[in-house]
């Protein structure tokens, strides 16, 4: 399986519910996100995955969230503002923006996995299958 990835920086807002002490605060997070998709197979040019269609795509999804309070998003109404709950979040968007450039991407990854690093040393995510038929 081949694997590409990017990473872009986003300014996180939220406070957990609960007793979490200081983080049941709002506060802000400088997060590092990493988009990383895996294909099983290279295109005609030798390439797995379209890197400027991740890149615009992922910083059109963290333009939207950037420094904004994440607890005030419908997609949160319900759901804990947690590290893993954002990677679902930004999964989610990708996925759709994916299918919706179905036309424009020959080959789409068969596996998109959003990474994000809280710290140096911490990170939480998730990873999805795009259910997209890989073409030969």
């Amino acid at each position: 399986m081949f694997a590409t990835g990017i990473q872009q920086n986003l300014q996180a807002r939220h406070y957990l519910q609960g007793d979490f002490g200081e983080e049941s605060q709002p506060h802000s997070h400088p997060y590092r996100v990493e988009l990383i998709c895996r294909t099983p197979k290279l295109d005609a040019n030798g390439f797995s995955t379209d890197i400027d269609f991740l890149e615009s795509s992922l910083r059109s999804i963290l333009t939207e969230i950037d420094n904004v309070l994440l607890n005030d998003l419908p997609y949160f109404k319900d759901r804990q503002p947690s590290l893993e709950n954002l990677c679902v979040y930004i999964f989610e968007k990708m996925l759709f923006m994916s299918r919706s450039a179905v036309e424009q991407v020959a080959d789409l990854p068969q596996e998109i996995e959003i990474r994000i690093w809280e710290s140096a040393t911490a990170w939480a995510s998730f990873t999805g299958l795009t259910s997209f038929p890989q073409s030969s």
